[in-house]
């Protein structure tokens, strides 16, 4: 179920809680939403590799990927992602579940 565990290089994985993917900061010093790449919910990227990141003792699993519509690659907490057959078993459970 795991991203870093259950993917190869190349494979589609899909976002599952939105962020901003490449911050964008002007010659002021000043953050821009409107020109930073933010992911939604159901975008997919192109799993690359994985790695530890260690800040104190605090460990977070980092996911490297490819944006499609840039080719540029990027990295980001793999909770932020699932696998395709994860993001096809969730779609289905909620379009059964959409009756209540």
């Amino acid at each position: 179920m795991s991203v870093y565990h259950d993917c190869k290089p190349g494979d589609k994985i899909y976002v599952i809680q939105g962020f901003v993917a490449k911050s964008y900061i002007d010659e002021s010093g000043l953050f821009s939403s409107e020109k930073s790449i933010e992911l939604d919910i159901g975008d997919t990227v192109q799993y690359i590799d994985w790695n530890d990141k260690y800040t104190g003792d605090n460990m977070i699993r980092m996911v490297s990927y490819i944006l499609y519509e840039t080719g540029e690659l990027l990295e980001a907490a793999e909770t932020f992602f699932v696998t395709e057959e994860v993001w096809e078993e969730l779609s289905e459970y909620f379009k059964t579940k959409s009756g209540y």
